[in-house]
Parts: structure tokens; C-alpha cells; sequence
């Protein structure tokens, strides 16, 4: 069993960790507007005020999403997230993230042309494809003639700091430097990292990154729990189909009751 990671200290953090990138943003939507500027090379005019762990849940029976910083302009509507761990699921939850951007955007009756571009933008600090590139821009092509683009205009970009020496300009590779632990250099990681220290004296934020904390480390309990669950359930349904143990042998094989495992015997005969 892996060891439990260690909670960081409120004088440890980092703007690498979740709780300093969304605050910092959410309260400065101008560092907010330069940094979209700059991973994403275009200009924007007016950024609307951002907004840190935005949830949005179409239904109570469908899995809900929450952003880490989402804000747009007129055209446009952006998703930054901090991903310090390759979680395994990047891709889809892009994927996922996107479909719930477009359907919390686009009213009952509304055309489909009403769309904004979407971008949902991973900071990665490590290489999650494997390839040795800075970033990782994807967009929907034809696969047979990949000079014609689906231009349904959503794109999915995925930074990887571990290789941002290959960056275009020193101030993007300046930025994930400092991510990494570097001291800044240039004008908007010095501006940063100046956030970051004053973020420090804040005592609302140190009390508020407490229970934040907290409920992160209980939703984290949660998961595991259900996960341990799930495990259990997989691991009878296998003995019961091997058919080699009786039920008493199974239940305590894997720590479930026995009357959970007789229920999962006279599912699997239903299944057959």
C-alpha cells in the first residue's frame, strides 16, 4: 500500500499547489488574463471575472464538474487546471470537462452556432503522454484528410514542465521554471511569486486553506473507501465464479458479509 501523502503546511505552499493557484487568480484577473495570454499565444481584450472551483452539475444523478479557475471573454471560455500528479485520466476528464462547459453555456432553444471556443488547459508538471514535448495542443481533425479541420472549435491543451526548456520564449519557460521551485525571472512570474508571498500574511486564506484541507483529505478518505468497495465486490464475483470456496470461505476471504456475497452468487446466476 502506497504511503499516505503528506499534507503540506500553509508556509509550504507553493502557486503549484491547487489552493494558491485558484485563489491567486480568482483575485487577480488581470495575472489571470496575462498568464492565458501567454500559455496560449493570443491576445484578449476583457477577461470576465474568474472564478476558482466553479462546479456545475446538470442533474443529481450525473457526475458534477469542478473547475479550478474558469473565465471568458465575448468569444471565448477558458479552464485552467493545476495538475501536479499524472492522475491517469487526463484525457477524458478533458473530454468530460468540455461536454459540461458546452452544456452549462448554451440555453434551452439556443442554436448551436451560440457556442463559445472552449479551451480546457492542464499545467502539467510532468510528461503525462510521454513524448518530450513542452505542450501538447489538440484539436479535432479528419482522419483521412488531416488538412481538414471539424472547426467545432474546442481545444484541448496540456502544459508539461518537465520539458519547458523546449518553450518558445523565455518567459514561458521562465513560468514553469517557477513552477518547478525556481526563483523568478521575468515580469509575471516576479509578479507571482510577489502574490504568493503576500498571500502568505493573509490569515482569512491560511484559515480558509485549513478547511479546504480538510474536506480535500475527507473526500480523498471517501474515495478510497469506495475504491477498497469495489476491489472487494470484484475480487468475490471472481472466487464465486471460480467455484472452489463456499460462501462463508469467500465472505471472509475478501471482507465482505455474508449476506452480500450469497447476493452477488444469485446475481452472477441471473447473468448466466
Amino acid at each position: 500500500m502506497a504511503a499516505k501523502r503528506k499534507t503540506k503546511s500553509w508556509e509550504e505552499l507553493t502557486f503549484a499547489d491547487n489552493f494558491l493557484f485558484c485563489k491567486i487568480l480568482e483575485s487577480e484577473p488581470e495575472l489571470c488574463r496575462e498568464l492565458i495570454e501567454l500559455l496560449l499565444h493570443i491576445k484578449i481584450d476583457h477577461l470576465e471575472q474568474p472564478q476558482s472551483e466553479k462546479t456545475v452539475q446538470e442533474s443529481f444523478d450525473v457526475k458534477s464538474v469542478r473547475f479550478d479557475v474558469y473565465t471568458k471573454d465575448d468569444r471565448r471560455i477558458f479552464d485552467l487546471e493545476m495538475q501536479t500528479t499524472d492522475t491517469k485520466n487526463l484525457p477524458k476528464r478533458a473530454r468530460y470537462y468540455q461536454s459540461a462547459i458546452d452544456t452549462d453555456n448554451l440555453a434551452k432553444g439556443e442554436n448551436y452556432t451560440k457556442l463559445k471556443d472552449s479551451y480546457i488547459i492542464f499545467i502539467c508538471l510532468d510528461d503525462i503522454f510521454g513524448k518530450e514535448l513542452p505542450v501538447y495542443s489538440f484539436e479535432n481533425l479528419c482522419r483521412e484528410d488531416k488538412n481538414l479541420k471539424l472547426n467545432d472549435r474546442t481545444y484541448k491543451v496540456f502544459f508539461n514542465a518537465k520539458n519547458c526548456d523546449k518553450l518558445k520564449t523565455q518567459e514561458e519557460k521562465d513560468f514553469f521554471k517557477f513552477l518547478k521551485g525556481s526563483k523568478a525571472e521575468t515580469s509575471l512570474s516576479k509578479r507571482i511569486e510577489e502574490k504568493v508571498e503576500f498571500a502568505k500574511k493573509n490569515s482569512d486564506w491560511r484559515k480558509n486553506y485549513m478547511t479546504w484541507q480538510q474536506t480535500i483529505d475527507e473526500e480523498k478518505e471517501i474515495s478510497f473507501e469506495e475504491g477498497a468497495q469495489a476491489n472487494a465486490i470484484e475480487n468475490a464475483r471472481n472466487l464465486l465464479r471460480m467455484n472452489l470456496l463456499t460462501e462463508e470461505q469467500i465472505s471472509q476471504a475478501v471482507s465482505l458479509p455474508l449476506e452480500q456475497v450469497i447476493a452477488l452468487k444469485n446475481e452472477l446466476k441471473t447473468e448466466s
